[in-house]
């Protein structure tokens, strides 16, 4: 739909209004808070023409308007602005990014507590399923004496990572013959080609070597295994189920989603690994009818490599989110690019 540009502005400042305050918003209040000189009357009647289009609302009538689910629609599509973010928060985020970065899987966990605390949602941070990936590389990272971990990194960017224990002392030196041994074996290898089968035809022309790797082997093995599985974290469900505006059935809804690992797998898996903001009816959710998504992929190489989705309700900071989220993704994806040498 076609709007006038004092429309859009006073579209504009009743939806930021509201959603910084949560009170209807009056013309006499909005007239303060436009940036061009405009009478009580004047507002009020476009304000009255912005609910005949479907995107504003009154609740009841002495009340002032208060946008629509068509109305953050087009907000969000036409009019939204990402904030920028504290100086502050950015070095809360980037410090606990860092803090995690020597492992993948705790570095996502990391990542979602990060946009559930800041957004004040429920978030879902995933690894997609690559079944069809290559081994683009293998890297192993010193976790202790006698403990390591192997990094897979799938050619889809898909990244897993496997805890092993050995009877030795590691060193950095054994360290470098496992990458170098297994990475001139298995580099571009099909994932799902790595069968107990190849892994005992690999330990046979191994020969005496295989003696001192069978727990290299063994974790090796179990990766490629877990590269085809879908996998996701959660953080802050409890953050959606204390809501003052929600009805007792609303909020049963809302509960049994959210502890469903089932429709969360199917949330994501729909959003298809892309950037998006749904709102009410456009998830498709019944359960999420007074509530909105968004997701952020975050990248490894040149493709996503997996998805940070956010949950909120409906009136939140749309801005805001996509700002933290954005900056999230961005301290991931680096510190993903810098554990696994990947240059940018």
């Amino acid at each position: 739909m076609e709007l006038t540009q004092r429309k859009l502005k006073i579209l504009k400042a009743v939806v930021d209004s509201y959603i910084e305050n949560g009170r209807p918003v009056g013309s006499k209040l909005l007239c303060g808070e436009l940036d061009f000189p405009v009478s009580s009357a004047t507002v009020r009647n476009e304000m009255a023409e912005l609910s005949d289009l479907g995107l504003l609302t009154q609740p009841h009538t002495s009340a002032g308007r208060i946008p629509s689910e068509e109305g953050y629609r087009y907000y969000v599509n036409y009019l939204m602005e990402k904030k920028k973010l504290p100086t502050d928060v950015k070095a809360i985020i980037y410090d606990a990014v860092y803090s995690s970065s020597d492992d993948p899987e705790k570095l996502l966990k990391t990542a979602g507590d990060l946009v559930a605390r800041f957004a004040d949602a429920c978030v879902i941070v995933t690894t997609p399923s690559s079944k069809d990936a290559r081994i683009r590389s293998l890297k192993f990272v010193q976790t202790g004496r006698q403990t390591c971990m192997v990094v897979l990194i799938a050619s889809t960017g898909l990244i897993k990572t496997k805890l092993f224990r050995c009877d030795y002392v590691i060193t950095p030196d054994i360290v470098r013959v496992y990458e170098t041994i297994f990475n001139r074996s298995m580099s571009g290898l099909p994932v799902k080609s790595v069968t107990p089968a190849y892994i005992q035809t690999m330990a046979v022309e191994m020969g005496e070597l295989a003696m001192l790797v069978p727990d290299v082997l063994a974790a090796i093995m179990q990766t490629c295994g877990e590269v085809g599985s879908f996998g996701m974290t959660v953080s802050g469900r409890v953050n959606l189920l204390f809501e003052e505006t929600a009805d007792l059935m609303s909020m049963r809804l809302l509960t049994a989603f959210l502890h469903s690992d089932e429709a969360l797998e199917s949330l994501v898996i729909g959003l298809n690994n892309e950037q998006k903001i749904l709102i009410g009816a456009d998830t498709g959710i019944n359960a999420l009818q007074e509530h909105s998504v968004l997701s952020q992929p975050y990248t490894v190489e040149t493709e996503s490599s997996g998805l940070i989705t956010a949950i909120v309700p409906m009136k939140s900071d749309y801005a805001y989110i996509s700002s933290i989220m954005d900056y999230v993704s961005e301290c991931v994806s680096g510190m993903l690019r810098n554990l696994l040498m990947i240059e940018e």
